[in-house]
């Protein structure tokens, strides 16, 4: 299983989003850092579930990187995420 399918995968099965995208930004960090020969270790993630209702920008932070954590660790050198309740990616799209 590729990385970007893993991520798929642990995020659809916890937050059950009504809109998730994962953006592999990594061909633009070729070499960035010694030892990088990895085709997918810069991510950005788009997800909007109400799993995140009541909670603050930083504790949405928190639940995906403890759902992501083994991945963050070994395998993501950068993520960016835009977490949101569906409430609120209405007033952005």
């Amino acid at each position: 299983m590729t990385l970007e399918e893993t991520i798929d995968k642990k995020i659809k099965d916890n937050l059950k989003p009504s809109f998730f995208k994962i953006l592999n930004f990594s061909d633009q960090h070729k070499n960035h850092y010694e030892g990088d020969n990895k085709d997918t270790s810069h991510i950005k993630i788009i997800v909007v579930s109400e799993f995140f209702s009541g909670h603050s920008r930083i504790e949405r932070e928190r639940i995906v990187h403890k759902i992501l954590k083994k991945e963050i660790s070994t395998e993501i050198h950068s993520l960016r995420l835009k977490l949101y309740i569906q409430s609120e990616y209405d007033l952005i799209k």
